[in-house]
C-alpha cells in the first residue's frame, strides 16, 4: 500500500514536471517569436532610417551631410566667422530660352546641366550652397577647412571643369535637337565670411553671408559669357598654379571700393599646345571622350592641337583593347 501511494506520489510529479516544461516550452517558443517580430520590425525601421538618409543626402552637401549625421554640426542658429572661396556661376540667355522650350525640355537640359555641375563640384570638395534656376552657388572652405590656399586652387579647377561638361553636355543636347550653344559666366572671390545655420528654429539653412559673397555674384555678372572672373585676393591665392588675364579696377554694385578683376585662361604649368589638345580629348572615368568640331573659320593653330588629341586618343584606344583581350 505505501509501495502504490508512493508510486503515485511520483507519477503526479512528474506529471507536474512535465506540465512546468511545456509551460516553457510555450514561453520559449513565445521569446522566440516575439524577438523574431521583433528583429523584422527593427529591420523595417533600419531600412526607413536608411532610405530617409539617403533622401536627404540629395538636399545636402556631403561636408554638410556628414557633419549632420556625425554629430560635429548642431541644428541650431549658430554661425561663425572663417575665409571661404566663394562661386558663382549662371548659364547665359537660358531664362530668354525657357520661353521657347517644352517644359519637359527645359527641365531634363537644366536638370542634366546641375547633375553634371553638382558632380564636378562634389569632386573638388565643393559646398553645394544652392541652385538658383540655372544659377550655381557653391563655396570652398566649410564646413571642412584645409587652407585658403587650396580652397582657392580648387574652386578655380572646378570652374575650369564646369566649363568643359557644359561643352560636352551642349553636343549631347545638339544631338537631341536643341539648337544654340549654351555659355557660362562665373565669377570667383575669397573673403571672410559669416557661415552657419540662417532662418528659425523651425526652419534653417547652412549657408553664407556678407560683402565678399555679393562681391562673387557681382564678379559672375561682370563676366564675359564663357569666362571667368576671379578678383585680386583670389588671384594672389593661385597666381602659381593659373593662367590669367588682368582686366583692371571694375566697380560692383553695393561695394564702395573698386574691385581688381582677373579673367582665367586656365592651368599656368600646360603648355599651349596641350591646353588646346584639351579641348578636343579628356580621359573620362575607364574611357575617354574625344570632340572635334572644326570648320574653315577655325584658326589653323587648331589643326596641331586636333591632331595631338587623335594620336592621344589612339593611344588610349590601343591600350583599352589590350586590356579587354582575354
Amino acid at each position: 500500500m505505501c509501495s502504490n501511494d508512493h508510486e503515485e506520489t511520483l507519477i503526479q510529479k512528474i506529471k507536474e514536471l512535465e506540465s512546468e516544461r511545456d509551460d516553457f516550452e510555450q514561453l520559449y517558443n513565445n521569446i522566440i517569436e516575439h524577438s523574431t517580430e521583433l528583429e523584422n520590425e527593427l529591420e523595417e525601421k533600419n531600412q526607413s532610417i536608411s532610405q530617409l538618409l539617403n533622401d536627404m543626402k540629395k538636399y545636402l552637401s556631403p561636408q554638410l551631410y556628414d557633419s549632420i549625421v556625425g554629430g560635429t554640426l548642431k541644428s541650431d542658429l549658430s554661425y561663425k566667422r572663417t575665409k571661404l572661396t566663394i562661386f558663382f556661376s549662371d548659364l547665359v540667355g537660358f531664362t530668354e530660352l525657357t520661353d521657347q522650350l517644352e517644359p519637359e525640355v527645359m527641365s531634363d537640359c537644366l536638370n542634366s546641366y546641375l547633375t553634371e555641375m553638382s558632380k564636378v563640384a562634389l569632386k573638388y570638395g565643393g559646398t553645394i550652397d544652392k541652385f538658383i534656376g540655372d544659377a550655381v552657388m557653391v563655396f570652398l572652405g566649410a564646413p571642412e577647412f584645409t587652407n585658403d590656399h587650396d580652397h582657392a586652387i580648387r574652386c578655380v579647377k572646378m570652374a575650369l571643369e564646369m566649363k568643359e561638361r557644359l561643352e560636352l553636355l551642349n553636343l549631347s543636347w545638339m544631338e537631341k535637337g536643341l539648337s544654340g550653344q549654351f555659355k557660362v559666366r562665373m565669377g570667383i572671390n575669397t573673403g571672410f565670411c559669416t557661415v552657419g545655420n540662417f532662418g528659425s528654429n523651425d526652419r534653417m539653412d547652412y549657408t553664407i553671408i556678407g560683402s565678399q559673397v555679393n562681391i562673387a555674384a557681382r564678379l559672375e555678372t561682370f563676366a564675359q559669357p564663357d569666362s571667368i572672373v576671379i578678383s585680386e585676393s583670389t588671384y594672389l591665392l593661385v597666381k602659381d598654379v593659373i593662367e590669367v588675364e588682368p582686366l583692371g579696377e571694375i566697380n560692383v554694385k553695393g561695394v564702395h571700393y573698386s574691385i581688381k578683376a582677373f579673367e582665367v585662361k586656365g592651368l599656368l604649368k600646360e603648355s599651349k599646345k596641350s591646353t588646346s589638345a584639351n579641348k578636343y580629348f579628356k580621359k573620362e572615368n575607364d574611357g575617354f571622350i574625344l570632340k572635334i568640331v572644326y570648320s574653315k573659320d577655325d584658326k589653323e593653330s587648331d589643326v596641331g592641337a586636333i591632331l595631338a588629341a587623335i594620336k592621344s586618343a589612339s593611344k588610349e584606344l590601343e591600350k583599352l583593347v589590350d586590356d579587354n583581350k582575354p
